[in-house]
């Protein structure tokens, strides 16, 4: 049965955005938007209600890092987020015609970096009841500011399936952006890949390759064992390519490794045997910040030491520079820190702004963000950047 409200989605405003579709005997299709905004709670409800207050309301508000999803009002009616074309009303086109806002920007892909969950699943799953196919008819969205993209009207008209706001007739941005389709639907549960013909296709088995190798001394490839492949795993989840894994990740690599690397390997370019889903040091490095091997070792209690020193202390043995550095670089890696002062080795007043900002990052907030590292908010960002913890 076809989903009019989700209940799994927060309801936003007063529910009444539209009216009844112009063109119910075609296909039905979703259009995906981004809000050109930041993430988090704040800028979610500030999006919201700058929406309202604009009447501009498409049908969904979805946050790729928090996994947070609101409805404005039912499936079944139009929203607010299309221009017209001419005479043809597009938010009125099709059985239904779902407007998505993503919290991202078109010039950052989302999938790049996103955090879907149960809620993101539950809007695929409420896309598909309307019948709505794992399908892209307009082909390849825009890689940046252009009308280098298909807007056809008879496309448009006649094709169900997945939509930028750049394919619209009548419309010229350039959002979503050049997110990885196939994450965006294989993040919902399904296992099609997408096409530019208006229809869903099986996925073949994948040939996986069984290879291995060693990089730093430690293997990776099918049946590796180990902390550092459990490592692996979580970046490539943060990264976005993590929808192979059913189980995981870690700590032993699987053919579910291999094929979500694979995927990491292709979204910075490589082909054909370099995108094999087996690690190269090039690849690697850009996963994980830096090549992972003989990792440093950072002592927590160090860390808090310098965290929570005197800052008008400069000696005494309290700063700990070593183990400062190696999380300062790991922030500026995050982009949470300059470079001008990523080594100095000091747990100054920059460098806890930053390490909050990390712990933001992770989800907690309050006492919990106050840039004071602590053992979960470590180890994840160890995980990442390539050291250890020692508590």
């Amino acid at each position: 049965m076809a989903e009019i409200w989700i209940k799994e989605a927060e309801r936003l405003g007063d529910g009444s955005i539209g009216g009844a579709m112009d063109s119910p005997s075609a296909p039905p299709r979703a259009v995906w938007h981004t809000t050109e905004s930041g993430a988090g709670d704040a800028a979610f409800n500030a999006v919201a209600s700058y929406l309202i207050r604009v009447q501009s309301e498409p049908h969904i508000l979805y946050d790729p890092m928090t996994d947070r999803l609101g409805q404005y009002g039912p499936l079944n009616a139009s929203a607010r987020a299309l221009r017209n074309d001419g005479s043809t009303r597009t938010n009125r086109t099709g059985r239904v015609c779902i407007q998505i806002e993503v919290l991202a920007k078109a010039g950052k892909p989302f999938t790049a970096y996103w955090r879907p969950g149960p809620n993101f699943r539950a809007l695929m799953r409420a896309l598909r009841s309307w019948g709505i196919p794992d399908a892209w008819p307009a082909g390849a969205l825009a890689s940046s500011y252009s009308d280098d993209v298909s807007r056809s009207r008879i496309t448009w008209a006649t094709k169900g399936g997945h939509y930028g706001h750049c394919h619209v007739p009548g419309n010229d941005h350039w959002d979503p952006g050049a997110i990885d389709v196939r994450a965006l639907l294989t993040a919902g549960g399904d296992n099609s890949i997408p096409s530019t013909g208006g229809e869903t296709k099986a996925t073949p088995e994948p040939s996986v390759s069984r290879a291995t190798t060693t990089i730093g001394g430690l293997v990776y490839g099918y049946g590796a064992h180990g902390d550092h492949v459990t490592a692996v795993g979580r970046a490539l989840v943060e990264k976005g390519h993590g929808a192979a894994y059913r189980v995981g990740p870690g700590p032993t690599w699987s053919d579910a490794d291999t094929v979500n690397y694979a995927g990491w390997q292709r979204s910075l370019g490589f082909t054909g045997s370099d995108a094999d889903g087996v690690p190269g040091e090039t690849s690697l490095r850009h996963l994980m910040g830096t090549l992972p091997g003989a990792q440093p070792v950072v002592d927590l209690s160090n860390l808090i030491s310098a965290a929570r020193r005197d800052p008008g202390l400069r000696q005494g043995g309290t700063t700990h520079p070593t183990d400062v550095a190696v999380v300062e670089a790991a922030l500026r890696a995050e982009g949470l820190l300059s470079s001008r002062y990523a080594a100095d080795g000091s747990f100054g007043s920059l460098t806890k702004t930053a390490y909050a900002a990390w712990q933001r990052r992770c989800g907690y907030s309050g006492s919990g963000a106050d840039g004071i590292p602590g053992r979960a908010s470590l180890e994840r960002l160890g995980a990442t950047h390539g050291f250890t913890v020692k508590a």
